[in-house]
């Protein structure tokens, strides 16, 4: 009797384990593992985000930042050749899903981040534009794990500070250098001189200045100091009394980097109403022949002017053609857009992707070329690593409001 029903337990136990088994299989069958199905983000449209300043002083760059990303994704998504695309890549269809409009603000940065975030077809992200906007808006993106790429932040320590941040422009001790370099060799910047150093009261702004104030005192020149709060869109700023201190302490140059070109031609306006002689620097957001004109004045640039790259022409007659004229601030971001797709497009080979997969594949990315005439690859902090020996362009402005490139580094 003991017996039997020992029997009939193990028996029983047997039948439960065989339908358990039979009913894992039948679900393995009707509906496959997430590992083996392919991700809808490989084989539909993966998603990028864009942050920049679309409205405001500064919306110029932004807009020209945003056009260039999406002039780059009619050429990607229509198989267009573009030039460092490696042949045979198979290339994932990549769509905008998010332009953020972060103003040159780090607190609005960390909003468009977290939005960014919060967007589950988003696998990286084109931004953002200011060091600023990267200061607020980058720790953010460092949580949730999202790679973003800066075609135009420059601070020096930036992608030490931010771990999942790429930059693919030189960054401010470079340019500092090379426009000082050049006005030195020129005779123009002489040790024994006084010059003015005057920041815009932000991230960037302070930090090419300081790079600027120890290059020139290193070079012998005495160097005063001040700052100005750049304008914004409920203020502007007033550069008078900057401008009678210039000529008070008989400053022969005048270095003021700030990312709003209407600010630079102020400042040069009333350096010269003052009876100002000397120097005028002015740095990359001034990039802008229609609101910084003024004859005379030096503007250095983190980068090429791709209507002088021969290899960027069917891609500039495209911008213009969509869009009309652009400036070297935007094109950049065609480069950045493009290194992101790459690494997107490898991360789905096994036909699976990840924002985590997409990131650790962007570290190893390279092009051989780019529209910005030379190649891209980054170094073990994410800066960017090939390309010419600097990468900066330094510009003087013709009688006429035009701009001229003086020197390539």
């Amino acid at each position: 009797m003991g017996t039997n029903r020992r029997t009939r337990k193990v028996l029983f136990i047997v039948a439960l384990g065989l339908v358990a088994a039979l009913a894992s299989s039948a679900a393995a069958t009707a509906r496959p593992s997430q590992e083996s199905a392919a991700s809808p983000l490989c084989t539909g449209s993966a998603g990028v985000g864009f942050a920049g300043p679309l409205t405001g002083p500064a919306a110029f760059l932004g807009q020209d930042q945003l056009h260039w990303m999406q002039v780059f994704l009619a050429a990607w998504n229509s198989g267009k050749p573009i030039p460092g695309v490696p042949a045979g890549l198979k290339r994932v269809q990549v769509n905008l899903a998010l332009a953020g409009d972060s103003q040159l603000n780090p607190q609005v940065a960390a909003t468009v981040g977290a939005q960014m975030l919060s967007n589950k077809s988003i696998l990286g992200m084109i931004g953002f534009a200011g060091s600023n906007e990267n200061l607020g808006g980058g720790p953010v993106l460092d949580r949730g794990g999202l790679a973003y790429m800066t075609a135009s932040a420059t601070r020096d320590e930036l992608t030490k500070k931010l771990k999942n941040l790429f930059r693919i422009v030189p960054n401010n001790f470079i340019q500092a250098t090379v426009a000082l370099d050049y006005l030195s060799k020129q005779g123009l910047v002489k040790s024994g001189q006084q010059a003015l150093v005057v920041d815009d009261g932000e991230a960037y702004g302070i930090n090419i200045a300081d790079d600027a104030q120890k290059i020139l005192e290193a070079r012998g020149l005495k160097v005063d100091r001040e700052s100005l709060p750049e304008s914004s869109s409920s203020a502007t700023a007033d550069f008078s009394a900057l401008a009678q201190k210039a000529v008070a302490i008989g400053a022969d140059i005048v270095y003021a980097p700030t990312q709003v070109a209407s600010d630079s031609q102020l400042f040069a306006q009333q350096l010269k109403s003052d009876g100002y002689k000397g120097i005028f620097v002015a740095t990359d957001g001034s990039f802008d022949s229609k609101s910084f004109n003024f004859p005379g004045a030096y503007v250095s640039f983190f980068g090429a002017d791709v209507y002088h790259v021969g290899i960027a022409k069917p891609f500039v007659n495209a911008y213009v053609k969509a869009f009309g004229a652009t400036t070297p601030f935007g094109a950049p971001n065609f480069v950045a857009a493009q290194m992101l797709a790459i690494a997107i497009s490898k991360s789905c080979a096994d036909g699976q992707t990840s924002r985590a997969e997409v990131k650790k594949v962007l570290r190893g990315v390279s092009i051989s070329t780019s529209i910005l005439g030379h190649a891209v690859a980054f170094d073990n902090v994410n800066d960017v690593r090939k390309g010419p020996a600097r990468g900066v362009t330094f510009w003087k402005i013709q009688p006429n409001g035009t701009y001229k490139q003086i020197f390539s580094a």
